[in-house]
């Protein structure tokens, strides 16, 4: 059984788009023992990961792995191009450390000064 597998990227349907998903041929889940829900990691320029699902029925047999646009801007990759897929290790976070977005902390209360 391959460990991995090079893919052509398309863009994902509207449906899938900010979801975090990939859609993935169901012959390349059962080479690379995805299932669905599983984390995969797409390698292009960068690495990152998304949530297997299964290609649409109209996408089996084509060789492609549909993306929205923010995994494609992670990865470093366009449409067209070829990633590297493969089935993530998925390891418990050691730490998870939280920043605000701003320094700036508003008040609506007289008296509070920041």
């Amino acid at each position: 059984m391959p460990e991995k597998i090079k893919i052509r990227v398309a863009e994902a349907q509207r449906r899938d788009v900010g979801r975090f998903i990939v859609r993935v041929d169901a012959d390349d889940m059962r080479k690379l023992n995805i299932q669905v829900g599983d984390i995969i990691e797409i390698e292009g320029t960068k690495k990152t990961a998304a949530i297997a699902w299964p290609a649409y029925s109209q996408d089996q047999g084509r060789g492609i792995v549909r993306m929205d646009g923010s995994i494609r801007r992670n990865a470093k990759i366009t449409l067209g191009d070829s990633v590297i897929i493969r089935k993530a290790n998925e390891n418990p976070a050691k730490e998870i450390i939280l920043a605000p977005t701003s320094s700036r902390v508003g008040h609506s209360q007289p008296g509070l000064e920041t």
